[in-house]
């Protein structure tokens, strides 16, 4: 299973937002966060990044392992500073750079996304390899987790035999890469598609009154941050 879910149901707001503006926006927000060292104001925006997180459906098991390891840097954090109060900043900090990606990448369609990078005008081939790098990263998560659980069923435990990684895991995934390589190759090739003719797109990006409104929403959020920080 795949640790992030999109939901299967109506998608949120947050998924028809431009993607150039969830790009702009996640940018901006991981260079404000290198730049706060007021703890309310580091508050304010990890908190409004965790409420848009309730946009994408996150596994349980995740989470405890987020928990776990924010709480075990914050308190080797605290530990080694001396400061408690410069500990939850480090952390919040650490979650503010951390957040933004995920919340960009699952709530953008990939066809969202292949016609952002049209309308960027970018050459067709750039534009079908950052598609295909998009989609390679949960591919190889799940086809890893088939593996894994093939291995189970044949009554081997890979967290407990790591001399087996190469041969029960490491192997079979490139294979699986490599018939995946094929099957795309075949796939482009039997549809037509060529690199060099112009690309046609029915549904072209385009400004919306959502995006106006997440935009001034966006806004306020910074400015409240800002007023935090240097108010």
């Amino acid at each position: 299973m795949p640790i992030f879910k999109r939901s299967q149901a109506r998608p949120g707001f947050l998924h028809q937002i431009n993607p150039f503006l969830k790009i702009g926006i996640s940018f901006g927000l991981i260079s404000l966060a290198l730049f706060l060292e007021s703890l309310p104001a580091m508050a304010a925006l990890v908190g409004v990044l965790f409420l848009l997180m309730t946009q994408i459906r996150v596994r349980p098991i995740l989470l405890l392992y987020g928990v776990v390891t924010l709480t075990v840097f914050f308190v080797f954090s605290g530990l080694f500073l001396g400061d408690w109060a410069k500990a939850g900043l480090s952390a919040l900090r650490l979650l503010a750079i951390v957040l933004p990606a995920p919340v960009l990448a699952l709530t953008t369609p990939p066809t969202d996304l292949i016609r952002a990078l049209q309308a960027t005008r970018l050459p067709s081939f750039l534009t079908l390899s950052l598609m295909l790098i998009w989609r390679f990263f949960p591919l190889i998560q799940q086809e890893m987790q088939r593996i894994w659980e093939a291995n189970q069923l044949r009554g081997i435990a890979l967290s407990r035999r790591p001399e087996k990684w190469f041969s029960g895991l490491i192997t079979p995934l490139v294979f699986q890469m490599v018939a995946y390589a094929d099957d795309v190759t075949v796939g482009l090739q039997t549809r037509g598609y060529s690199p060099t003719e112009p690309r046609s797109n029915s549904k072209p990006i385009r400004w919306r009154l959502g995006d106006t409104v997440f935009s001034v929403g966006a806004l306020l959020w910074v400015s409240l941050i800002a007023y935090l920080e240097w108010g």
